[in-house]
């Protein structure tokens, strides 16, 4: 075939192939994403070859970085390289000596490549060949932020397969990280202003630095690249290695605006352009473009708005890296609360002593500072509790242990801080929670937790976080927007998937036809706040051990302890002869037992009931029975019981409350054979028929406030005293002055009791 030594055919290879680009380049004959990737798969087989003939049977595997990496090579760049050896190699470093003499030596005919290995293990101080335990000690131990994005466009070229698995499975998770982490935004934005600092005076009047100007092609690299790492750990679709692929997944995952994806990736293959044209002109490593030559009709098409969107792209970048913070006096933001109280001033000074754990405390200090001082005037301007918002700002600050990416995500997130000091200056439930799970913060900020795992504990842990996260999402948004429908429908969905994919997780122990009749608040999907799980276990023929092992195992993982607590607690007392009554109990008796035994109150309970999973509509065949005096009788003497007088209003149990209005609707549910179309109070209250619009209003807005004092109360509370710190509380929630609050409650009850006078078939002649 050819008498030439290898490293003359490599250099004539690619000569012949770098002619043929350039003159593509030269003269627009080929568009430059496609110009990148094809010289990108011939630098792919020259360093293959080389590779294969200098490091023939060793342990050792070759990898690309840089624009190699991702396939998107310019005409005349440094090939960016990374051995990595199973273990040390005296063979390995001879070989190493030839593989850079057959590249990078210049002759008549040429050379191959200038290549650079300084992406390495502690850079041009480390190792040349890194062995695998070098290679994860130095980046798991000393990696920074610029090498975990270095790492995106990290692609295997040739060798050692073992060796390559490892290494891409040890970088992808040194560089995508689960939690977010925004202080390498922080380091982003250091870099990116030493880049343009250093070499700022390349881009002039009439010269444009196309790599490293601001808003050149490093800078939209930089911005992807940063979008990626952020978000890359939890949604592995978005670790890729090529920026138009990052861009339009970006886009698609709605992480970027349309226009701004589309924009960018139009204004960086313009450049790329660009640069392979200057490049090809003489085979230079240059990113300059000088305006005032001349050059061929499509870089002068190029050039009128070529630095208009440059700016625009600098905007862009901007926009995700925001201005670093500047130094502020913390004691003077204290002052200016007007709030000089000695135990305040000293939660403050605990605060402050709370240090960063960083290592860079120099910027990230700044950053703490920062956050600090925008949280105190965030909770000033939502006239929040500021003692108690400070009081779980400490607790939860405690609770991430002062890391730096906290007070950068936050600082970063204004929209997040202030949720953040809403629900500090609002609601001890949610906040609580909160501290006791700092981790959930990531999720919050991503509003979603939709993943199951298919083994049992992290599922379990999942599950817990799912409800967890569902109470600080919709409390959140509650406390904003009052929306009680929204919030019971979020909450009760919420329950049914955790039930039913914890159900189909221990079905697959035990495999059984057992299904969960819901109960109470769950089967009228009115959940709220601190709801428990009523339901029954129901089987359609007799139950068998498989079943009751089934059943208890459900119990447990639900009810036991888990990050944050359990995941619900439950009552199951409303199931045939209560407590003493069977754990499992057969379909066709359940039915019997409603028809056949059960008191009037029980068929009360299930008239909410609803299978869990399941569109099928319960059987309310002992709606025929009606009452009759002695069960409306037996029905009033229970309503008296449950019903308390106090000197202060109760929202569910002071005559006309919660309990009195939804006891009501059940029994006039009952004596009239009504019929209803769901298992919801609103339903039920319609059986009332006359005026039953103005008591669904007034149950609704009790249940409303009901709803509001548990997320600001720091304990399960439904009596409103107006000494008590939650009243206050409430009527700030709320937006009212606390004796209107008081006045509006004592209104509604008053409301409701005489409707129910009216109404009530357990108080009306019978």
């Amino acid at each position: 075939m050819t008498n030439l030594s290898i490293e003359d055919q490599l250099r004539q290879e690619r000569s012949e192939i770098w002619s043929r680009f350039a003159d593509a380049a030269k003269t627009d004959s080929m568009a430059p994403d496609q110009i990148c990737q094809q010289w990108s798969g011939a630098a792919d087989l020259l360093l293959r070859h080389a590779f294969d003939h200098c490091f023939s049977n060793q342990k050792i595997a070759l990898f690309a970085l840089g624009k190699l990496g991702s396939s998107e090579l310019n005409l005349s760049s440094d090939v960016d390289v990374l051995l990595v050896s199973q273990e040390d190699s005296a063979q390995g470093l001879s070989a190493l000596r030839k593989f850079q003499k057959i590249l990078t030596e210049r002759t008549a005919a040429g050379f191959v490549f200038r290549v650079d290995f300084d992406l390495r293990p502690g850079g041009k101080q480390g190792p040349l060949i890194p062995t695998l335990d070098q290679f994860k000690d130095y980046y798991g131990n000393y990696g920074e932020t610029w090498e975990r994005l270095a790492f995106v466009r990290l692609r295997p070229i040739a060798g050692d397969e073992d060796v390559q698995k490892e290494v891409l499975a040890f970088a992808q998770k040194f560089s995508f990280r689960k939690h977010l982490d925004f202080t390498l935004l922080e380091d982003l934005k250091t870099l990116r202003s030493k880049i343009q600092v250093h070499y700022w005076e390349r881009s002039q009047d009439q010269v444009v630095d196309l790599k490293l100007g601001i808003g050149g092609i490093r800078d939209v690299e930089l911005f992807t690249h940063a979008l990626q790492v952020i978000h890359g750990g939890r949604d592995l679709t978005l670790q890729v290695r090529g920026t138009t692929e990052a861009l339009l997944l970006l886009e698609m995952k709605e992480l970027l605006p349309p226009e701004e994806a589309k924009f960018l990736r139009q204004h960086y293959w313009n450049l790329r352009r660009l640069e392979n044209y200057v490049q090809a002109l003489n085979d230079e490593q240059t990113h300059l473009l000088v305006l005032n030559e001349t050059h061929p009709e499509f870089v002068m098409q190029a050039l009128p708005n070529l630095k208009f969107d440059m700016l625009r792209c600098d905007s862009i970048v901007k926009s995700l890296l925001g201005e670093a913070p500047k130094e502020i006096s913390l004691e003077e933001e204290l002052k200016r609360t007007g709030l000089p109280d000695q135990d305040l001033q000293e939660l403050w000074q605990e605060i402050l002593g709370q240090e960063v754990l960083s290592r860079n405390k120099g910027r990230d200090e700044l950053s703490r500072k920062a956050f600090l001082g925008a949280f105190l005037e965030t909770l000033q301007e939502q006239k929040g509790d500021i003692r108690r918002g400070l009081l779980l700002l400490k607790d939860f600050i405690g609770s991430t242990r002062a890391k730096a990416s906290f007070f950068a995500l936050l600082l970063r997130e204004k929209e997040l801080l202030q949720e953040l000091a809403w629900l500090f200056g609002h609601s001890p439930y949610l906040s609580r929670i909160l501290c006791n799970r700092p981790e959930l913060l990531d999720s919050f900020v991503y509003r979603a937790q939709d993943k199951h795992s298919e083994d049992l504990g992290t599922l379990l842990e999942e599950l817990a976080e799912k409800k967890l996260l569902s109470e600080v999402i919709n409390g959140s948004e509650y406390l904003e927007d009052k929306n009680l429908q929204q919030l019971t429908a979020n909450l009760t969905s919420t329950a049914d998937s955790v039930a039913t994919t914890l159900l189909d997780a221990l079905k697959k122990e035990y495999p059984s036809k057992l299904r969960i009749l819901a109960l109470g608040k769950w089967g009228g999907r009115e959940m709220g706040f601190r709801s428990d799980l009523d339901f029954i276990f129901v089987v359609p023929e007799e139950p068998v051990e498989i079943d009751y092992k089934l059943a208890k195992r459900f119990i447990t993982r639900l009810t036991e302890s888990h990050r944050g607590g359990n995941i619900y607690s439950i009552d199951m007392r409303l199931r045939p002869s209560g407590k003493a009554g069977p754990l499992v109990i057969v379909q066709k008796d359940l039915e019997d037992y409603l028809q056949t035994q059960s008191s009037a109150w029980e068929r009360q309970a299930y008239l909410k009931a609803r299978w869990i999973g399941e569109s099928t509509h319960n059987n309310l065949g002992f709606l025929d029975l009606g009452l009759s005096s002695a069960e409306l009788d037996e029905l009033e003497r229970i309503r008296t019981q449950l019903l308390v007088e106090g000197a202060h209003p109760n929202l569910k149990y002071s005559e006309g409350g919660l309990v009195d209005v939804e006891l009501a609707a059940q029994t006039a549910v009952l004596k009239k054979k009504f019929k209803p179309s769901s298992t919801g109070t609103a339903d039920l209250i319609s059986a009332l028929e006359e005026k039953s619009g103005v008591l669904l209003k007034n149950y609704d807005r009790l249940r409303q406030i009901e709803q509001m004092l548990q997320l600001v109360a720091s304990e399960s509370l439904t009596e409103l005293s107006p000494n008590h710190e939650s009243f206050h509380a409430l009527a700030l929630a709320l937006h009212l002055p606390p004796q209107e609050l008081l006045n509006e409650v004592t209104g509604l009850l008053s409301a409701n009791v005489a409707l129910l006078k009216e109404l009530d078939p357990r108080r009306l002649p019978h």
